[in-house]
C-alpha cells in the first residue's frame, strides 16, 4: 500500500510538472510570436519612412537644380512663350468643332461606326477626293476637316436601363452570371441608345452639310430598309389588334355596368343583392384592369412606331456654325512655355550627368 501510495504521488508529480512546462513552453511561444509580429510593422514602418525619405530627397535635388539654373530655365521658357504666341497668333488656323447626336434602329449603330471609321481613315491617308465624293462636299471642303469620329453617349442611367432590357429575357441561372459591373465594362457600341457624332474642320460653314450624307449612307442600306419595313408593319399589326381589343373590352364593360344595374332593380332578398352585386363588381374590375394594360401597351407602341419610322433618327444637329476650339492646354502660348521649359531642363540634365560621368571617368583612370 504504501508503494502504490508513493506510485501515485510520484505520476502526480510528473503530470504537474509536465503540466507546467507545457505552460511554460506556450508562453514562450507566444512571447516569440508577438516578437516576429513586432519585428515585422518595425520594418514596415521602416520601409515606408525610407519610401517617403527617398522622395523627399528627390524633391530637395530638383528644386536644387531649379535654384541653380533659374535663370536660364526661365529665359528658355519665356522664349517658348514668345514663339509659341507668334504661330498662335500668326499662322495657327483656327479649328471648330460640332457635333450631332443620333438615335440608331436595328442594330444600324454597327454601320455607323464603320462610315464614321472609313471616313476618319481617309483622313488620315489625306485622301481628301474620295472623301469629298462620300460625304457630298468639295475637295477644298473635304481638306478643311481635320477629325471625325463617332462615340456612344452614356451616363448611369442610360446603363442602368440597358442593363434592364439586357436581362429582362434571360432565365434565372444566365442573370447571376452577368453583374452590372461586368455589362458595362463590356456593353457592345450597339446596345447604347445615343451615339454622338463630332466633326473639327477649319471651316466653320461646313457642319450642315455634313449631315445629309452621313445619315444617308445608313439609310441607303438595303438590310436596314428591309428590316424597317417589316417591323414598323409588325408594329402597325400590334396597333390595330390592341385598338380593336379595347374597343371589346370597353363593350364588356358597359355590358357589366348595365347588367348590374338591372340586378340592383330587381326585387330580390338583400343576401343575394349583395353577392350579385360583389361578382359583377370584380369582373368590372378586372376588364378594367386589362383595358388599361392594353392601353399602356397602345402607348408603348406608338412610341416605337414614332422611334422607329426611320433607320436612324437626328436626335439632334450640327450647329450651323461650328465653335471654335479653345482651352488653355490647346494654346500655343501654354504648350510654348512649358515645352522649352522641359526642353531646358532635360538639356541642363543631361549636361550635368555627362559631368559626373567625365568626373567618373578620370577617377577611375
Amino acid at each position: 500500500m504504501f508503494l502504490k501510495s508513493n506510485l501515485i504521488m510520484e505520476n502526480k508529480g510528473k503530470i504537474q510538472h509536465t503540466s507546467n512546462q507545457a505552460k511554460v513552453e506556450e508562453e514562450v511561444d507566444l512571447g516569440q510570436l508577438f516578437v516576429l509580429i513586432g519585428r515585422g510593422f518595425s520594418k514596415l514602418f521602416n520601409f515606408i519612412g525610407d519610401i517617403f525619405k527617398t522622395i523627399f530627397h528627390w524633391v530637395i535635388l530638383f528644386l536644387l537644380f531649379i535654384k541653380n539654373h533659374f535663370i536660364k530655365l526661365v529665359i528658355g521658357a519665356l522664349v517658348g512663350a514668345v514663339l509659341g504666341g507668334i504661330y498662335h497668333f500668326g499662322f495657327k488656323v483656327p479649328t471648330y468643332e460640332s457635333s450631332m447626336t443620333v438615335q440608331p434602329n436595328f442594330g444600324s449603330a454597327v454601320q455607323l461606326y464603320k462610315n464614321i471609321d472609313y471616313y476618319q481613315t481617309l483622313l488620315k491617308q489625306k485622301d481628301f477626293e474620295r472623301l469629298a465624293k462620300s460625304l457630298k462636299i468639295s475637295n477644298e471642303e473635304a481638306e478643311s476637316i481635320t477629325f471625325i469620329e463617332a462615340e456612344p453617349y452614356s451616363n448611369e442611367n442610360q446603363s442602368i436601363l440597358s442593363f434592364k432590357n439586357f436581362i429582362k429575357d434571360l432565365d434565372t441561372t444566365t442573370i447571376k452570371l452577368v453583374d452590372f459591373e461586368t455589362y458595362t465594362e463590356e456593353q457592345p457600341i450597339e446596345s447604347f441608345e445615343y451615339h454622338i457624332v463630332t466633326v473639327s474642320s477649319e471651316d466653320k460653314y461646313i457642319f450642315n452639310k455634313l449631315e445629309t450624307p452621313i445619315i444617308a449612307s445608313i439609310i441607303q442600306n438595303v438590310f436596314y430598309d428591309k428590316v424597317k419595313t417589316t417591323a414598323y408593319n409588325n408594329l402597325i399589326s400590334r396597333k390595330d389588334a390592341l385598338e380593336n381589343s379595347m374597343i371589346e373590352l370597353d363593350s364588356l364593360r358597359i355590358l357589366y355596368k348595365e347588367v348590374m344595374l338591372a340586378e340592383s332593380r330587381k326585387e330580390s332578398s338583400g343576401t343575394s343583392i349583395i353577392m350579385a352585386d360583389s361578382g359583377e363588381k370584380n369582373k368590372e374590375v378586372v376588364v378594367f384592369d386589362k383595358y388599361m394594360d392594353m392601353n399602356q401597351q397602345l402607348i408603348d407602341v406608338n412610341k416605337k412606331i414614332t422611334e422607329q419610322n426611320e433607320v436612324i433618327n437626328v436626335v439632334s444637329s450640327f450647329n450651323s456654325i461650328g465653335m471654335k476650339i479653345g482651352g488653355w492646354y490647346r494654346n500655343s502660348i501654354i504648350r510654348g512655355f512649358l515645352g522649352s521649359f522641359l526642353l531646358i531642363v532635360l538639356f541642363l540634365s543631361f549636361k550635368e550627368i555627362n559631368q559626373l560621368l567625365i568626373k567618373y571617368e578620370t577617377k577611375s583612370n
